[in-house]
């Protein structure tokens, strides 16, 4: 990705890609969050960007 990319569209393939990573190993939202110790909102967060 070129670096003269606007972040939020950095931050918005950022979350589409963690979404993307995250259907496709079959887990949901609040599992991801359990793992790395953080809140299911946090990972919506990310994900929305």
């Amino acid at each position: 990705m070129p670096f003269n990319v606007n972040p939020t569209v950095r931050r918005r393939r950022l979350g589409q890609e963690l979404r993307r990573l995250r259907e496709l190993k079959g887990m949901t939202a609040e599992e991801v969050a359990e793992r790395l110790l953080v809140s299911q909102s946090k990972i919506s967060r990310l994900e929305n960007g």
